[in-house]
């Protein structure tokens, strides 16, 4: 199975904020606790059949039973082979965390998802069942309306590739910090215009990130900068030595009327 990775969006430096104040950060309990309780939002999306396990990428927990992630990570995977795996850290072992493994009911493909320009690149995956909201499984917040974000608190998580000439994928989750850049700007620096469903960043000079696609972008407020809401989600892409132009990422907020629209519909929380 390929592991893919993304980027997207134009975005305003100023955001407005739907759940005001999003995911809170919670300190350590001490300094050598896992990395998993800081990013407990962040899911792996999995497909299993009957012989293995593969990482095909990331997703975020937006209710205890809908993970918001990205379409071309799905392919054409029947939903009877994709699992959702909620509280991991480290993917080589078992013993990290008392992650939770969640079947699929359905899933929910954005139907104008254009696969050159990665526009409309989301999927929700409504879950056969809620998860238990603990210390390491938390939900996150989407992005609405309300307050400006700090463009330079940005981040994602996710299990892929970290530097261009890496040949692995980490098994530890790891942080991509990026820069939210305004979107005339980041238009000039393209030379092309960009899709209003998307937003750039810049962060990403010599790293690849194959893998990471679905993986949630969040930022800090400024209103609240201890709270984290997501913005968008990685698309793929990579960024070769010297290339430094900017990542586009999909934009939450642009397309929350289709999400909104999709969690209100009691057919894609039917059983099939």
């Amino acid at each position: 199975m390929t592991l893919y990775f993304t980027f997207l969006l134009p975005l305003l430096i100023s955001f407005a904020i739907g759940q005001q104040y999003g995911h809170q950060l919670q300190p350590a309990r001490n300094p050598s606790q896992s990395g998993t309780e800081k990013f407990p939002w962040v899911v792996a999306v999995l497909n299993k059949d009957d012989l293995i396990t593969v990482y095909i990428g990331s997703g975020s927990l937006i209710k205890p039973n809908v993970v918001l992630t990205a379409v071309h990570i799905l392919n054409d995977i029947p939903k009877s082979e994709l699992l959702v795996r909620a509280g991991e850290r480290d993917r080589s072992t078992p013993q990290d965390q008392q992650h939770v493994d969640l079947k699929v009911l359905t899933v929910v493909r954005h139907e104008q998802f254009n696969k050159y320009s990665a526009e409309n690149n989301v999927a929700l995956l409504i879950l056969e069942s809620e998860v238990e909201i603990t210390r390491n499984i938390q939900t996150i917040a989407l992005y609405a309306n309300g307050a400006q974000i700090q463009a330079k608190s940005c981040f994602f998580n996710g299990w892929g590739k970290e530097k261009w000439d890496s040949e692995d994928y980490p098994t530890i989750i790891k942080k991509t910090e990026i820069d939210i850049i305004e979107r005339n700007s980041c238009q000039r620096q393209l030379g092309r215009p960009i899709s209003y469903l998307q937003f750039c960043a810049a962060g990403l000079l010599g790293k690849d990130c194959s893998g990471d696609g679905g993986a949630p972008v969040v930022c800090r407020t400024i209103a609240n900068p201890s709270g984290l809401v997501q913005v968008g989600v990685v698309n793929w892409g990579s960024r070769k030595p010297g290339d430094n132009k900017p990542a586009i990422f999909t934009d939450v907020y642009s397309l929350r009327g289709w999400i909104d629209y999709q969690l209100r519909l009691p057919t894609n929380f039917a059983a099939k």
